[in-house]
């Protein structure tokens, strides 16, 4: 769902705030691609990969389109006041996530927690502002989908905060505590409730058919469920019981399922066909196996210490499966949209950032699936560099996607 047509002046506007404000997403996915090429020399190469993707890329994205959407949502049209104040707090975002960065590499914990708290700020703000957005704009059909974005908001401080906590290496049973109440609120809490509520309209749109009837009465539904979910497991973990925070990530799945029926009554009615849709689809159906994965762990692990050590059996799943492909599809429709250029334009720029869909969709998934195998450490690292190929090219097509639209 995008805004409502625009003058040419006030097109050619949007296009080039986009191009900026979208810049760090395309910077931070550059230096995950680049660490990941130069990774054994690297200090807490680890640690730098998750991170950069999910706080750099993603939650850089996140910040851009979820005060995009939210406009579209809400009948309003961003003003140049609301610009400024929104790249204020993006560059806030990423002065701290450079912060946390510099404060992991060099082992100083002052910087880690001095740029958890821009973060977590910057992220608060986000929310308020979107929250004061929605108190004033007149009703709408789905206008109530920014709630997600502004509940999404709620969690980022605490769970940034908490991972400050964990770069001061805590010993057992709070390490995996704490790892867990951390995952719950960044990657279920400020990414998964935000995805969600985007998809509520914006999947229908990337098929190009009508959204189905359900969809708003679903969302209003899920969303209190997930919430509610969200501060169960976190809450489970950090009290020290394994069984409530089990609990609240079931109850998370089973509203992710629920959500998901209006979604898939329309992919039934418009099969995906293209590389953004493809990568869309796989990125929920890594999140249902990866929140399944942590309800295993999490009951069939008798000790903190042996939960600490299966979740990186789903770093894969929930990072690269869920977080990065949800991302790269989502840009692959969006990043043409904001180009414009008229029809003709669009087309060409969808063609070009839809260069090689299906073997890339195929290399990135049927990778990820071997890479969680048990499978001889040379087939993991030869298949690892196809996947990460496969994602890296999305950096080259988007470079002349924007120079074709330009």
């Amino acid at each position: 769902m995008t805004p409502e047509p625009a003058a040419p002046m006030a097109l050619r506007d949007r296009t080039r705030w986009h191009l900026g404000a979208n810049a760090p997403v395309a910077a931070w996915l550059a230096a995950v691609f680049a660490i990941s090429l130069v990774q054994h020399y690297v200090p807490e190469w680890h640690w730098l990969l998750v991170h950069l993707l999910l706080l750099g890329a993603v939650t850089n994205a996140i910040f851009v389109w979820s005060a995009h959407f939210a406009d579209a949502l809400l009948r309003r049209r961003a003003t140049a006041g609301s610009r400024r104040w929104q790249a204020a707090r993006m560059v806030a975002l990423n002065v701290g996530v450079v912060t946390v960065v510099a404060g992991m590499v060099s082992a100083a914990w002052i910087l880690t927690l001095v740029g958890s708290v821009v973060v977590g700020s910057a992220a608060a703000a986000h929310g308020i502002a979107l929250a004061r957005q929605a108190r004033a704009a007149l009703a709408s059909r789905f206008g109530a989908t920014v709630r997600y974005y502004v509940c999404a908001s709620l969690a980022l401080p605490i769970g940034a905060g908490l991972g400050a906590v964990l770069a001061r290496d805590p010993v057992e049973p709070w390490h995996g505590r704490l790892v867990v109440a951390h995952i719950t609120l960044n990657l279920l809490g400020w990414i998964g409730l935000t995805v969600m509520g985007t998809l509520v309209t914006l999947w229908p749109t990337m098929l190009r058919t009508r959204i189905a009837q359900s969809a708003e009465r679903v969302a209003r539904q899920a969303l209190p469920i997930l919430v509610g979910s969200v501060v169960v497991a976190a809450t489970g973990a950090l009290a020290g019981s394994q069984g409530l925070a089990a609990v609240g990530v079931a109850a998370y799945l089973g509203a992710v399922l629920w959500a998901v029926r209006p979604l898939a009554q329309v992919a039934r009615a418009k099969a995906p066909s293209a590389y953004a849709t493809w990568s869309v689809m796989a990125a929920m159906i890594w999140l249902v196996g990866s929140l399944l994965g942590l309800v295993a762990v999490l009951v069939a692990s008798p000790t903190w210490q042996l939960v600490t050590d299966r979740l990186g059996l789903l770093l894969i799943p929930l990072a690269a499966g869920f977080a990065a492909q949800v991302l790269l599809g989502a840009l692959s429709f969006l990043v043409p949209v904001v180009l414009g250029g008229g029809p003709m334009i669009l087309r060409g720029t969808q063609a070009r950032m839809d260069r090689g869909n299906a073997l890339r969709a195929v290399l990135i998934n049927l990778g990820l699936v071997v890479c969680v195998l048990p499978v001889p450490s040379r087939v993991r690292v030869l298949v690892s560099v196809l996947v990460l190929g496969a994602f890296a090219a999305f950096l080259p097509l988007l470079v002349t996607a924007v120079l074709y639209a330009r």
